[in-house]
């Protein structure tokens, strides 16, 4: 709602009322070209309304787990009942969630049970029920990121073990293994994006390693539509 109040406001200034497709005026591009226009006061409004407020009495709770589950849950129980954000402190993040992965090496492979179309589904099956869908013309909204292009096939798969088609919850992602131009040397693999059936959940914007993935909004009234549950 904040977002819609402040795109809305900035479309119909009065410097800009007689642009805005708002007013169905027929704009003659190839005559005037107009500067992206930044929506800023959303930003603005963030920050003073009831959201920041209660983001603010809790924003302790995440760092307090760095010392341990049972520090974490007293003094988050204390945060958010006791204090309600009153702290003159706030606990930062030294690392983003993509420098916290650690290497496939150090774990045990686990072996989920398959699913019993009970209680538990495969993947396409829960995909088709959350409706999930965009459209085909339009441009991809995952994207490698040009300057980390290798990423996938030098970092994600050798080291981490290709953590980007097991977190996914929708089968967006896929290593394929590729036949290398050396005879001798392994197969390499190479990261296959289905971008169709992303749920919007953006794990991958947080946890792929170096954040190779870029998320961007896809074309509006596309992902999903959970109707069936």
């Amino acid at each position: 709602m904040t977002a819609g109040e402040a795109v809305f406001e900035l479309l119909t200034k009065d410097d800009q009322a007689e642009k805005s497709v708002y007013n169905m005026e027929m704009i003659d591009y190839e005559e005037e070209l107009h500067a992206p226009m930044q929506a800023t006061k959303y930003q603005e409004d963030m920050n003073t309304n009831w959201v920041s407020q209660e983001l603010k009495e809790v924003r302790n709770c995440h760092g307090a787990f760095h010392y341990g589950l049972i520090p974490g849950l007293a003094y988050a129980a204390a945060s958010a009942w006791l204090l309600k954000g009153k702290e003159s402190w706030t606990f930062h993040n030294t690392k983003s969630d993509a420098e916290k992965t650690r290497p496939a090496s150090e774990f045990k492979e686990i072996e989920y049970p398959k699913p019993d179309g009970v209680i538990s589904f495969d993947i396409l099956t829960n995909l088709a029920r959350g409706g999930v869908n965009h459209e085909g013309d339009q441009p991809p909204h995952l994207r490698v990121k040009k300057e980390l292009a290798d990423t996938a096939s030098a970092v994600s798969m050798p080291v981490y073990a290709g953590p980007e088609a097991r977190f996914c919850p929708a089968g967006v992602y896929e290593y394929a293994e590729e036949e290398s131009a050396d005879a001798e040397k392994a197969p390499c693999s190479s990261l296959i994006i289905n971008a169709q059936n992303c749920l919007h959940c953006k794990t991958c914007d947080i946890k792929a390693p170096k954040n190779h993935i870029k998320w961007t909004v896809p074309e509006g009234g596309g992902g999903p539509a959970y109707t069936v549950l």
